[in-house]
């Protein structure tokens, strides 16, 4: 994708992008073409062509773009407790509940994971470059697959709600991950 500033590509980029999100309520995501997303938007093949490879890459754009404002939310916290992390992470969802569910229904929310597993730990790094480590050692080199799982393990959790309709409460959910990861060692896995 081009990274333009100009204000009419910006125009035509968010006109592209709401072309595709609308056609993707109406059509299963594969059979929509560039000529379908040309058609609706009345933007002309040149002008896409400048600012988006594909159909493919219209979406990636948009949804690198709310990532990053979820990063941004994560950036802001003064500290990062598990409970503000999953406030941050539902909240994110809630307002992206319609992309969610198109997304869903298309087979597609493995982008998002993906995303997530590129872009997540590169921002822990960044935040715990300043914070000394107690453990040198292993935890450092360690640390990279702790994101992973964390990225993993809720990403599935957020997925099952989706695929639920985002119908369970985000309280209810919250307060299973915390018991669940205060009760860990104690848990026995064959009685949940």
């Amino acid at each position: 994708m081009n990274p333009s500033q100009n204000p009419s590509a910006l125009r035509s980029k968010k006109a592209l992008t709401e072309t595709l999100l609308r056609l993707m309520k109406q059509y299963p995501y594969r059979e929509i073409t560039v000529k379908h997303i040309l058609l609706e938007s009345g933007i002309s093949r040149k002008t896409f062509y400048r600012n988006f490879l594909s159909k493919d890459d219209i979406l990636n754009s948009y949804i690198d773009t709310i990532l990053y404002q979820y990063l941004e939310a994560i950036k802001e916290q003064d500290e990062y407790s598990l409970i503000q992390m999953l406030d941050i992470i539902f909240l994110f969802c809630e307002s992206n509940r319609q992309l969610l569910f198109l997304l869903r229904n298309n087979n597609l929310l493995y982008l998002i994971l993906l995303k997530l597993n590129q872009l997540l730990p590169i921002e822990h790094k960044k935040i715990t470059r300043n914070i000394p480590e107690q453990n040198a050692g292993a935890a450092s080199i360690l640390s990279q697959y702790i994101v992973l799982f964390n990225i993993g393990g809720i990403w599935n959790i957020i997925t099952g709600w989706i695929e639920n309709d985002m119908q369970d409460g985000t309280a209810d959910i919250k307060k299973t991950i915390i018991y669940y990861l205060q009760n860990i060692g104690t848990l026995d896995l064959r009685n949940v």
